[in-house]
């Protein structure tokens, strides 16, 4: 991700990124798929088959690597770079917020499929046909997400990262709400969920893929625009050097954002856990709380990016032009 940021024009840093991240995150659905692939072809009895494949396709991706990537004259690793990017505020908001994204990316990849077995378990499927059942519909949503995040990069070079992202967390908590109302109805009555409600559940889900694809490629577009502002204003460097500054603390930040955004993957999982463990023993209140999580998100990017004109959203269609 950080060689990808140094390859392209301001302007293009949002495409570029989601193309790049967008590529990395469709090996959720993958996996899924070629999991599917080797119980329809030898049943369940041979689970190693999907690392041999995986085996295969990595010793591709490396002798590809070895052969036809080329390194950037001009860059150099600067491991201060880290802790230089850590002392601005904005570094530890794109974060958080990146955990709103990234982390409900990751975190649902593995929720989505574990609710619609535990449903599926309600109905009266053995665990076996619960878990083949809820494998061939769990893949769509990381699927989705995958592909979306593209287009919310694309969207943040047109339009601005903060704006589509505060916009993408509305959205997310509506499709929190549209689970939390499934997720109380089915409450609230005996037995299996009905169709309805189960159908309910997944378009919420896919929505919340979708969405945090979109977030993904929007937040991280706001990271190379934060630090080319603040660039501007360092006036005792020349031009190449404001460049360098600049590329160098994105790149540090995308490193660490996506390392933090990952632990969303892990509190989504636990907060599940925890609300499955409780007296109702249902997913309704991590809805609740993933609902609450996003309106926090909310607030966060509209007062630290949007309440004020930021130079960073100023200088996007300088930069474009």
């Amino acid at each position: 991700m950080t060689n990808i940021n140094a390859f392209y024009p301001q302007r293009l840093k949002g495409w570029a990124l989601g193309l790049n991240a967008g590529g990395g995150n469709i090996g959720v659905p993958v996996i899924q798929l070629i999991g599917l692939l080797v119980i329809a072809t030898v049943g369940n009895t041979a689970p190693w088959i999907v690392c041999a494949i995986y085996l295969v396709l990595c010793s591709g991706a490396a002798l590809g690597a070895a052969l036809f990537m080329d390194n950037l004259g001009d860059q150099r690793a600067d491991l201060r770079a880290m802790g230089k990017c850590l002392k601005f505020s904005d570094s530890w908001v794109i974060s958080f917020l990146y955990i709103g994204t990234f982390g409900s990316f990751i975190g649902f990849s593995f929720a989505f499929g574990q609710v619609l077995q535990i449903n599926f378990l309600a109905g009266g499927d053995t665990p076996a046909q619960a878990a083949l059942h809820a494998a061939q519909i769990a893949f769509i949503g990381p699927l989705l997400g995958s592909v979306a995040r593209p287009l919310g990069g694309k969207l943040a070079d047109r339009i601005g990262g903060g704006r589509i992202t505060v916009w993408t967390f509305v959205a997310m908590a509506l499709a929190a709400g549209v689970l939390i109302v499934a997720g109380t109805l089915d409450d609230a009555t005996e037995g299996a969920a009905s169709g309805g409600i189960m159908v309910a559940f997944v378009l919420g889900f896919v929505a919340l893929f979708l969405l945090s694809g979109l977030g993904n490629g929007s937040v991280y577009k706001m990271i190379p625009s934060i630090f080319e502002a603040k660039a501007q204003g360092l006036e005792h460097l020349d031009r190449a050097e404001k460049a360098a500054w600049s590329r160098s603390m994105s790149g540090a930040l995308i490193g660490f954002a996506g390392a933090i955004g990952g632990l969303g993957g892990v509190g989504i999982n636990l907060v599940l856990r925890a609300s499955y463990s409780g007296e109702a023993q249902s997913a309704t209140m991590a809805f609740w709380v993933f609902g609450a999580f996003y309106l926090a998100c909310i607030a966060v990017t509209w007062a630290v990016f949007l309440r004020v004109p930021r130079q960073d959203e100023v200088i996007e269609p300088a930069a474009t032009a």
